[in-house]
């Protein structure tokens, strides 16, 4: 007897143990799912910069004012060719450029009697590009300037300089708009070897490939 109540002493002991084991299992905590991954949003690509590297030829129109040595000026209107070739370096444009203006609307009259009848100049250029795509360069120029004058004694060339402040604009790959100031200084033109100043302003339409 002693044996059976000592047996069943252990089992209840038993049933207990077991049913605090099955208590505590009801009392552990939510089981945590395993975290999800969220791919991060893709990221913001820029419009990749276009290139101002290759040759253009264009016409432009312009307006100038002419300011002669000891005293008295003209203006004209005139239209001329230009044509060119820029190399793009990455932060800085560099080119070359050849304008020719066969001759002004209303004449230019020198003092003296002698006229201008023709000019050209031969720049070299550096600038930026900047805005949406580098489509925007702005840029300047130097180079020297030939004016021709011709009057009753004959006709001469005479050489000069001339600056150029710029801005062109690729309004396709192929098609580009221009604007610029230039001031211009030649010396001994015409007959009279008059000294000369130019300040002038113009724009553009030129064809790239």
């Amino acid at each position: 007897m002693k044996h059976a109540g000592r047996f069943t002493i252990a089992a209840c002991a038993a049933c207990l143990a077991t049913g605090a084991v099955a208590q505590d299992t009801g009392k552990s905590g939510p089981v945590l799912s395993e975290p999800t991954l969220t791919a991060p949003p893709p990221a913001m690509v820029s419009a990749p910069r276009i290139t101002w590297t290759g040759a253009y030829i264009g016409a432009g129109i312009g307006y100038g004012d002419m300011r002669f040595s000891g005293g008295g000026s003209a203006s004209s209107a005139a239209a001329g060719l230009f044509a060119g070739y820029r190399q793009d370096m990455g932060n800085f444009v560099l080119g070359g450029e050849a304008i020719v203006v066969p001759t002004s609307f209303g004449g230019v009259d020198l003092p003296g009697g002698d006229s201008l009848s023709a000019g050209a100049s031969v720049l070299g250029t550096a600038g930026m590009a900047f805005g949406p795509e580098g489509r925007t360069l702005g840029y300047v120029g130097l180079g020297p300037t030939l004016l021709r004058s011709s009057g009753p004694s004959g006709s001469e060339t005479s050489v000069g300089g001339t600056a150029t402040l710029g801005l062109d604009h690729m309004l396709t790959d192929s098609l580009m708009l221009r604007g610029g100031v230039n001031y211009t200084v030649v010396n001994n033109v015409g007959v009279n070897n008059v000294n000369t100043r130019t300040l002038g302003a113009g724009v553009g339409l030129a064809f790239r490939f």
